[in-house]
């Protein structure tokens, strides 16, 4: 089972009262709602790119626009990393530097680059998913946050009735939808309700970071660079060995002169 990342932004508080006063839900909703906006947006420029990329690549005159397209996919994932400043960290990325001089080399290296393929799979395949899971999360946190200002606005709705006619109130199901229904038209209602809604949002403030540290999982998963298989025996070769602690210099009180017999 894969552990979610605990966002530095997102502390999970054990009592719902203090959870529900700290900055973490807050800080999960814009985390959400950003993707709501950016997401559509991110996806559809990259699935153009993509596409691009691909009719292009077929093309030995358009090397250039291949290379073009990958840059493109690459940028777009630097918005997506940036988000993630919102609730944590920006996600860190490296990628593949030419080693070949022309479009040539660009192009291998960009296109032939894994985390291209990682920033394609973010942006186009998860798009589904990411937008489902924020779109879910936000609707059962922010329904019942505005069940708890219930009782401010009720008053100022203009509801219509079974009978065609209008009053002040609000109706949850009603006659406009043919299911049975209630209707919030004085205080008593209003304040029971808003009761009701403050039980649900205690609880629903940890549903909207979990989903905001899920969303943040996905992304360092495949955003960050891949891990490097030989990153154990790098550091091995860097550190200091256990022949570094024993010293060379001769014991104290010790010279050189009398290592040596006269």
């Amino acid at each position: 089972m894969i552990a979610l990342r605990a966002g530095r932004k997102l502390p999970v508080r054990s009592n719902p009262v203090r959870m529900l006063c700290s900055a973490a839900p807050w800080r999960a909703t814009g985390y959400l709602a950003s993707y709501l906006l950016a997401g559509p947006a991110l996806f559809a420029v990259a699935a153009l790119a993509l596409v691009l990329g691909l009719v292009f690549m077929q093309l030995t005159v358009t090397v250039a626009l291949t290379v073009g397209s990958a840059w493109v996919i690459r940028c777009l994932a630097q918005v997506e990393r940036g988000r993630a400043v919102l609730v944590d960290e920006p996600v860190p990325y490296a990628y593949q530097e030419a080693t070949q001089p022309g479009l040539v080399g660009q192009l291998k290296a960009r296109c032939g680059d894994p985390v291209t393929f990682r920033d394609i799979a973010c942006l186009v395949l998860m798009f589904p998913f990411l937008l489902l899971l924020d779109l879910l999360a936000l609707v059962v946190w922010l329904v019942p946050l505005a069940g708890v200002s219930l009782p401010l606005w009720f008053w100022a709705v203009n509801s219509r009735q079974a009978d065609g006619s209008s009053a002040n109130g609000v109706w949850i199901g009603g006659p406009d939808d043919g299911d049975p229904g209630f209707r919030i038209d004085g205080w008593p209602a209003a304040l029971i309700v808003a009761a009701v809604c403050l039980a649900l949002v205690l609880y629903a403030s940890y549903l909207v970071v979990a989903a905001a540290r899920l969303h943040l999982t996905v992304a360092h998963t495949l955003l960050r660079p891949p891990p490097d298989p030989l990153a154990r025996a790098k550091r091995i070769l860097t550190e200091p060995g256990p022949l570094a602690l024993v010293s060379t210099s001769p014991p104290p009180g010790l010279t050189l002169s009398e290592g040596h017999s006269s």
